[in-house]
């Protein structure tokens, strides 16, 4: 199965960017991979890895890890990525016996990854949970454990460091892992794939690794790909933002410049400055679009269909 159709066929979607092709057919994978938000980041190294390690010619498969490990720096995106892997892998009738998706973050129920080290595997967690993995020091689990993880998380694998540039002081442990397994060696092709949409090489010059950034090798969209592909209305999508002053209290022109403002099929981020008047403002637009609704009236202007709702807050912390 060549790559565009193993795209498809995982997506249910329209062909893979070109970008998202050449990561996937490319000789050997980069150190970097830059490419702007929107752009199927994801998808392309997911993708990329699984058709290189299960659906590529032998000499793609004999160079691939057997271990994907998708290190993120948030929980919603590891949420998000856990997601989207396990419907490709559906899409592509793939069960767990074949690939399981694994997921490493705090308050989830650790499955028994470690103990099936000749499995493909996708794991995909936060910074903490991983790189104290492969520290040799794994945050909520038994010591005794801790050097399973470690030697499976630095042995015949393919790290992905996803937005790096959230990462913080993880960043730099990362790198300074990478520098060990170059110096000391690892059994299988082990290797460190960093990735954001703004990345740049010098934030990787750490004491051990400084002398390996001059060498790094970065994936990214070509200046055509940016202007004359599918891509081209996601980079320029207009993106207004308007500063407006609601009378404290009495958000009702509030509501309705909110309502004329939004557009079909998009997202429109209201930003107040504290709880009670999100609150308030979120229960006067419940009120509007149910209004509307109830008298069988057309919706404002610009507003074909009632807008789902979100209030969000500091209150909802936990």
């Amino acid at each position: 199965m060549d790559y565009t159709e193993f795209f498809i066929k995982a997506t249910g979607r329209d062909s893979p960017f070109k970008y998202q092709t050449r990561l996937a057919e490319c000789d050997t994978w980069p150190d970097l991979l830059e490419a702007p938000t929107g752009a199927g980041k994801t998808a392309a190294i997911v993708l990329a890895w699984l058709w290189r390690r299960r659906f590529a010619p032998k000499h793609f498969r004999d160079q691939t890890p057997r271990r994907l490990v998708y290190c993120l720096p948030m929980r919603v995106l590891v949420e998000q990525t856990r997601d989207e892997a396990r419907k490709w892998l559906s899409n592509l009738s793939l069960h767990s016996d074949d690939i399981e998706v694994y997921v490493l973050m705090g308050g989830e129920k650790q499955k028994d990854w470690d103990l099936y080290p000749e499995r493909d595997a996708i794991l995909i967690g936060t910074q903490d949970m991983l790189l104290s993995r492969a520290l040799n020091r794994g945050y909520g689990m038994s010591r005794y454990r801790w050097p399973m993880s470690f030697g499976l998380l630095n042995n015949d694998c393919q790290w992905v460091l996803d937005e790096v540039q959230l990462m913080g002081n993880g960043l730099a442990t990362t790198a300074q892992v990478a520098a060990f397994h170059q110096r000391l060696g690892t059994l299988g092709n082990t290797r460190c794939l960093w990735v954001s949409a703004t990345i740049q090489p010098d934030w990787l010059a750490t004491v051990d690794f400084t002398e390996h950034v001059p060498d790094l090798t970065v994936h990214r969209l070509s200046a055509g790909e940016c202007t004359r592909c599918a891509l081209r209305p996601r980079l320029t999508a207009a993106k207004p933002l308007y500063q407006t002053i609601a009378a404290a209290g009495k958000p009702t022109e509030f509501v309705k410049e909110i309502l004329r403002e939004h557009q079909p099929s998009s997202l429109t981020l209201v930003v107040v400055n504290t709880v009670k008047s999100a609150q308030l403002l979120f229960a006067e637009l419940q009120k509007a679009t149910r209004v509307e609704e109830q008298r069988g009236k057309r919706p404002p202007k610009k507003l074909s269909i009632r807008p789902e709702l979100i209030l969000l807050h500091s209150h909802f912390r936990p």
